[in-house]
């Protein structure tokens, strides 16, 4: 009988998707104010977002969306420099494709973030669809997209 439900797991393990190279996560700090009561894992974002900001305009300049990128691989290329392309389409803008680049040297792995905080985020407003390219040694490797970007 064990066997049975070791083989189930082994089953439901070997049904995962691979892990590329790039992952990406998103936060939204949408208000300035007291912490709302919730989960503790966002409560804990939105205080490192606004840890140092005292003033409430100093609070409302770290409104926005944030994008954490974690890389690694692809495998053999880790010396090759890496560069991570964000375009965006905000609420206000219609439209309009907005870009942000980071590059980086050739390491193995490494974390970037991409911010539309500030100005860019009170004047274009939320996110609505977003694309991340992201290239190794000039060669595009992986492309992530939002739902809405077409």
């Amino acid at each position: 009988m064990r066997w049975l439900v070791a083989l189930g797991v082994l089953g439901l393990v070997s049904c995962g998707v691979p892990e590329g190279a790039v992952r990406i996560k998103q936060y939204h700090l949408r208000a300035v104010g007291d912490d709302p009561a919730g989960v503790a894992p966002l409560r804990a974002e939105r205080r490192k977002r606004l840890h140092g900001a005292i003033s409430e305009a100093e609070q409302r300049e770290r409104l926005g969306h944030y994008y954490a990128v974690r890389w690694d691989g692809p495998p053999g290329r880790e010396r090759e420099a890496v560069r991570l392309v964000f375009d965006y389409r905000q609420a206000a803008t219609g439209d309009e494709v907005r870009r942000l680049e980071i590059e980086r040297p050739g390491t193995g792995e490494g974390v970037a973030e991409f911010r539309v905080t500030g100005p860019a985020y009170l004047r274009g407003g939320r996110v609505l669809a977003w694309r991340l390219r992201f290239f190794r040694g000039g060669e595009l490797v992986e492309t992530h997209r939002s739902y809405l970007w077409e």
